[in-house]
């Protein structure tokens, strides 16, 4: 199996551009967290004109990640907004999605807490090499900037993929495990030691873990990263906590890949 990515920095609502950027660049693709339309939107108003629907077919992320599928043949994996349609709302109850949220009369931070209800969701596609949709994977996890617009996914979920096994597709967030200096919602307020992706990908086998994102660079290092001659250099402290949140994962007998965008 071989796997590439692309990493770009999307312009903010400029879906036309970044997608044009994104033809430019790519071979077999794992997107950002959001492909076309760039991330931080201040409000369900703003991201709402370019929500997409993919199953009807509608969207500028839908269409690029098909096509790059059928040109490449290859599978994709595109981060993108959607549209709480009645289908998505449907997909929602599926009984083989794992909920690891704790409960909420236990949660004493509100931060990352969705502040809309069932009207977006922060996704990602999978789409197959003839260009059709596979599945769409739905952030479990929100972040502070989500809450302004998306809902939470139901859980963590896994499809068995030929040619590429068990797979499994999280969104960002989704990875971060219990903090104790912190008190925000779910995993950042649940126990330390329980690594809800790593173990969900443990107890069910997973071959590969895929994983669109965008990530901050830890406050105390954007000063000295300002500073670099060479600013492309990578935060290793950020790789490391990536590689922590994923230790139970690396101690599968199963050869699990986690790609990070």
């Amino acid at each position: 199996m071989r796997i590439a990515c692309v990493q770009y920095a999307p312009e903010l609502g400029h879906v036309a551009q970044n997608a044009e950027r994104v033809r430019k660049m790519t071979s077999t693709y794992v997107g950002t967290v959001r492909t076309d339309a760039g991330y931080m939107f201040e409000s369900l108003d703003e991201i709402a004109p370019i929500l997409e629907d993919p199953y009807a077919g509608e969207g500028a992320t839908m269409a690029l990640a098909s096509e790059l599928a059928r040109r490449i043949q290859c599978h994709v994996v595109a981060g993108f907004p959607e549209r709480a349609t009645p289908r998505a709302l449907e997909k929602l109850q599926t009984q083989s999605q794992h909920d690891a949220r704790i409960a909420r009369d236990e949660v004493t931070g509100l931060v990352h807490l969705p502040r809309v209800a069932r009207q977006a969701f922060n996704a990602a596609m999978l789409v197959a090499p003839d260009g059709t949709l596979v599945k769409i994977f739905r952030k479990h996890f929100l972040y502070e900037a989500d809450t302004t617009w998306a809902d939470e996914g139901g859980g963590f979920e896994y499809l068995d993929v030929p040619g590429l096994g068990r797979l499994c597709v999280a969104i960002c967030m989704d990875l971060n495990r219990a903090l104790p200096s912190l008190t925000p919602a779910y995993t950042l307020e649940s126990e330390f030691s329980r690594y809800e992706l790593a173990t969900f990908c443990e107890q069910h086998r997973i071959d590969c873990l895929v994983m669109p994102m965008n990530w901050l660079l830890p406050e105390e290092e954007i000063e000295a990263h300002q500073a670099q001659t060479n600013a492309k250099d990578p935060s290793i402290s950020t790789i490391n906590y990536w590689a922590s949140s994923e230790v139970r994962t690396a101690r599968s007998p199963r050869h699990c890949l986690c790609w990070l965008v």
